[in-house]
């Protein structure tokens, strides 16, 4: 099992949790820990305190100036015409074609044919 852990936000499916653990990680979904209707700040800071990435579609977590002190996120930019299964796939490839090392310290933006890294 891997070292990473993840946080999946309510705007991703509640299926996209059993995808990333079939790949091996440990994940977290916001609507079973009394966080699914959080404001973003409140996410972060569990996200922080729990050493969790945050899974989502929210573009706002990639705001690092307004979130200084980042767990670190990988936000899908898909169309919103997407299905959860569409959503589900596009997860499973990056995560299966994406080093650990590179999920750590950073914003991720995972697009449907590329992904851009920002480092922390």
């Amino acid at each position: 099992m891997s070292e990473i852990k993840f946080l999946l936000d309510a705007d991703m499916p509640r299926s996209s949790g059993e995808v990333i653990r079939m790949l091996g990680f440990e994940v977290e979904d916001v609507r079973d820990i009394g966080l699914g209707s959080a404001k973003d700040k409140e996410i972060i800071q569990y996200a922080r305190k729990n050493g969790r990435i945050i899974i989502t579609r929210d573009t706002d977590f990639g705001e690092v100036l307004r979130y200084p002190e980042h767990p670190g996120a990988i936000i899908f930019r898909l169309p919103y015409t997407f299905t959860a299964r569409e959503i589900n796939e596009r997860l499973s490839e990056f995560l299966n074609s994406v080093k650990e090392n590179e999920i750590k310290n950073a914003i991720i933006i995972v697009e449907l044919e590329r992904y851009r890294r920002r480092p922390l």
